[in-house]
């Protein structure tokens, strides 16, 4: 047959498909430092996170606490609890040792938010048991986190 046939091609263009073990082990290699890497710095990472989402949590629950107060034009105090880790206000409450455990109120005063969205300035002090965040309480009624000093 002629040096271009189709047998000819066919017959020599044959390409094993797959990977060998050796490229299977170069790849399990690769994942096993990535891992040895990426976990320790997830475990250091987790606690913050979950500091941050309390943090989040409550702040939330205090712009809801005083939009409340503009609808229903009648004010809203908000009583945080430090030793139980709770806090509520009208008919809703949270527990934050159920919602984030490990997760504790080291300090806060309790707030009203008025029929014109003001409020009494705070500061809530939440604690991991080495890191901190600060929800302050302005008395323009706005809400933040901060990491050290509410300004």
């Amino acid at each position: 047959m002629a040096h271009g046939s189709p047998f000819l091609a066919r017959r020599y263009s044959y390409q094993a498909q797959g990977f060998t073990l050796i490229e299977l082990m170069g790849i399990l290699a690769v994942a096993g430092i990535l891992t040895a890497i990426a976990v320790p710095n997830y475990l250091a990472w987790a606690p913050r996170l979950k500091l941050s989402g309390a943090a989040r949590q409550i702040a939330t629950d205090l712009q809801l606490a005083r939009a409340q107060a503009i609808a229903k034009n009648s004010s809203q105090a908000v009583t945080f609890d430090s030793s139980a880790g709770t806090y509520a206000w009208g008919s809703e409450s949270r527990s934050l040792p159920s919602l984030f455990p490990g997760i504790s109120i080291s300090s806060a005063s309790n707030t009203t938010f008025t029929p014109r969205g003001t409020a009494t300035a705070v500061t809530i002090t939440l604690t991991d048991g080495s890191n901190q965040k600060l929800v302050c309480v302005k008395t323009m009624g706005m809400v933040s986190i901060q990491d050290t000093t509410c300004s």
